[in-house]
């Protein structure tokens, strides 16, 4: 199954007059060859001063603070647009990213305790942590991201957060949660983390993507582990272990395009801040959609439509 030329065009209308400036200059950037700077200027909007990246840049989360899950968000923006590791923008969150480690927890709390003064999604409401440790969510992509920039990182804090990571691994459980092992997925797709480190992951996300993985379309209608998660493009590392479920869940994603030419997220705030979600979904559905037409180009889906973008944003 194809997306239609029709459907294709209210994606792309839906994204130029209706997604956030990010995503509309993102589409720009992989569909119509326009130059990184402006997806970079849209991003630079979502950085603090202190470095980090916070306002809402992951639409779940609405705090305008500094954050290790909106700065992971960030750093995989920065890594797409190919901006180099002297970019000021990637020093900057080079710098919080490692002066935000809490020693005393040892690990990256996802978001901080301020996050409950701001809308956002209830799995993100902060709770005392109950014990110290390393956390894959969103430590390891960080680490992941730190290996990429390592030209810019502390070589010190590398090395000694590489080895939390590296005990991580040898003691993982049989059935990961789902966002920890797309976190080590990042992991096992850095080329620059180190080899054993990198294999290490690399065998146990084969192992554990497969089994945890849903393969029933019926489940595929509500939040859980879709093959496509595991493997966005024809050219990812768990490709050739899905291949048997991927082409029906890429018939499925090309049948769950809405009226308004967006894919709306699966999920909700189930009732939390009803004033404010409205805002979220929209944003994500500027996020979902570009995600899906970069997945169905990357598997041939696309049709062969003019790089126009000359819609006017609202």
């Amino acid at each position: 199954m194809m997306l239609t030329p029709e459907s294709f065009s209210k994606a792309r209308d839906f994204l130029l007059t209706r997604a956030r400036p990010l995503e509309r200059a993102l589409y720009r950037f992989h569909f119509a060859g326009v130059p990184a700077a402006e997806a970079r200027a849209a991003l630079a909007v979502f950085q603090n001063n202190n470095g980090g990246f916070g306002r809402a840049l992951e639409p779940d989360l609405r705090l305008p603070a500094s954050s290790a899950l909106a700065t992971s968000v960030a750093f995989q923006h920065l890594r797409e647009l190919g901006l180099p590791a002297e970019d000021p923008m990637v020093r900057a969150a080079l710098r919080w990213t490692q002066s935000a480690f809490d020693r005393e927890l040892d690990r990256w709390p996802a978001v901080p305790p301020a996050v409950n003064d701001w809308p956002h999604a209830p799995w993100w409401t902060w709770k005392e942590p109950g014990e110290r440790g390393f956390t894959a969510n969103p430590g390891v992509e960080l680490v992941a991201h730190l290996w990429h920039y390592r030209a810019a990182a502390d070589a010190g804090f590398l090395a000694e957060i590489t080895s939390r990571v590296e005990q991580l691994v040898e003691a993982l459980p049989e059935e990961p949660a789902m966002h920890d092992l797309l976190c080590l997925l990042h992991l096992a797709e850095t080329p620059f983390v180190p080899a054993t480190l990198r294999e290490g992951a690399m065998e146990y996300v084969r192992w554990a993507g497969p089994v945890i993985v849903a393969r029933d379309p019926q489940a595929w209608t509500g939040y859980g582990l879709q093959p496509l998660m595991l493997a966005p493009r024809v050219d990812s590392l768990m490709e050739p272990l899905l291949s048997d479920a991927l082409s029906a869940n890429l018939d499925f994603v090309i049948n769950r395009q809405g009226t308004d030419g967006a894919w709306p997220p699966n999920w909700n705030w189930l009732g939390l801040y009803p004033e404010d979600w409205p805002q979220a979904e929209l944003e994500w559905k500027g996020v979902l959609t570009l995600q899906t037409l970069l997945t169905l180009r990357s598997y041939g889906r696309l049709p062969v439509a003019p790089q126009s973008t000359s819609t006017t944003p609202a």
